[in-house]
């Protein structure tokens, strides 16, 4: 029997979460080197919608299930809740890293930027998502 998350207790496709933090690690790298500062805040919208919302309305997770559709690769179900959990921790992120860039604090939003890009580079490449695994220390506490 699976181990359920007290978050939810809904699945969500392990492939569709790789490929939003892949998305999510070009949108970084694309505030980082171009002008296009906002891109930040349409990261944090995303993250806001599949942490708080239904990520059915997530434009990432649109973009996600089109490719998924295009290469007709099959699901992979997983528990949603850890994924959730990670998507509220990625909208603090982007937060703390538009504020810090609009506040002028440009090498503090780098560092925490390149933090980001460091996580979500473990989901979208290793499958490993460190907010799931701190999850529960956090929930007992």
């Amino acid at each position: 029997m699976k181990e359920m998350c007290p978050i939810s207790f809904s699945q969500v496709n392990e492939k569709v979460v790789r490929i939003n933090a892949t998305l999510s690690i070009f949108s970084v790298i694309l505030f980082f080197f171009t002008s296009f500062k906002f891109i930040i805040l349409i990261l944090g919208i995303d993250f806001f919608i599949r942490g708080f919302f239904n990520p059915k309305y997530s434009p990432y997770s649109a973009i996600a299930k089109t490719t998924l559709y295009i290469f007709k690769a099959e699901p992979l179900m997983v528990n949603a809740g850890p994924k959730i959990f990670a998507a509220r921790v990625g909208f603090i992120f982007c937060c703390v890293i538009a504020l810090s860039y609009f506040l002028n604090f440009e090498k503090l939003s780098l560092l925490i930027g390149s933090i980001f890009i460091f996580f979500a580079a473990l989901e979208a490449i290793f499958k490993f998502c460190l907010a799931c695994k701190i999850y529960p220390f956090i929930h007992r506490a």
